[in-house]
């Protein structure tokens, strides 16, 4: 059986939000400041893109920096911020409170590509949203204890970074979108190579900052190239499989155990998720 383009997408977008959902618990588990998390993840990242944009560019590094053009430059900046937001969520708030409000951005993207794509949102988008919506709702409203708002503002501010950068990928397709993400990883290193002391680091924490560096890399290149082939909301309904997986790796990780209202409200925005998935259309 022949997989189509837009099935290749779909797969892509997947696999990369299966990734993201353990991303939380290379920031939750390494035990150093913020921008030396940064640092370290951000060199590592470098290599890998690096890599990435070397053998599939066909006709140069430097061409394609002279391709980036304003959408390339400017999702250089909304990434590096938006990587900051979640770093520094994932120290102040739980990993479930910030995959769950990650959740609110087929929402946020939906509103985007209305105003920017002019792409049309049909009534199983709007149904499986919602039902996704609910699932948030379900997981928020059951949620117990004091919330850190830096935390969760952070996260929020995580959630508007993607949903523009699932945009600007989408309607610039052409542009060399994972050198855009290499360059916000640059921004990053030299912000904290300023801030911080990134060389005094445990040997342990630098091996889980190399697969922390890796993943991020790789699902970033899943996400950008699988978002190009499949319409953005879609894209964006995928990606908050992440919300219902997080969870269950800070559990099984963690022991961060779940409410019920947590395991119920997942199991909706995964429902919501596999039949979008799941669907031809």
């Amino acid at each position: 059986m022949k997989i189509t383009t837009s099935q290749m997408g779909i797969i892509a977008v997947a696999i990369s939000a299966v990734i993201w959902s353990t991303l939380g618990l290379f920031a939750k588990g390494i035990e150093v400041a913020v921008w030396v998390i940064l640092f370290w993840r951000g060199v590592f990242s470098i290599l890998i893109l690096g890599s990435y944009v070397y053998k599939t560019s066909e006709k140069g590094i430097s061409h394609e920096f002279k391709n980036l053009g304003w959408p390339g430059w400017l999702s250089a900046i909304i990434g590096a911020a938006s990587t900051i937001c979640f770093i520094t969520a994932f120290k102040y708030t739980s990993i479930a409170n910030v995959s769950i409000i990650y959740a609110v951005v087929p929402f946020i993207v939906a509103i985007l590509a209305w105003v920017f794509l002019k792409e049309r949102v049909t009534i199983r988008a709007v149904t499986l949203a919602t039902i996704a919506l609910v699932g948030v709702v379900v997981m928020v409203g059951g949620s117990h204890g004091s919330i850190n708002m830096v935390g969760d503002v952070m996260a929020l501010f995580m959630a508007l970074g993607m949903s523009a950068l699932v945009v600007l990928f989408r309607k610039f397709p052409k542009r060399p979108m994972i050198l855009s993400t290499l360059i916000s990883a640059a921004i990053n290193v030299l912000l904290s190579f300023i801030i911080s002391s990134p060389f005094i680091i445990e040997t342990m924490d630098l091996v889980l900052l190399v697969g922390f560096g890796v993943t991020f890399a790789t699902a970033t290149i899943l996400m950008v190239e699988g978002t190009r082939l499949i319409p953005t909301s879609q894209s964006a309904l995928i990606s908050t499989l992440e919300a219902p997986l997080a969870p269950i790796w800070a559990w099984l990780i963690f022991a961060e155990t779940p409410s019920a209202a947590t395991w119920i409200g997942g199991g909706l925005v995964l429902l919501a998720v596999l039949s979008n998935m799941l669907s031809r259309n």
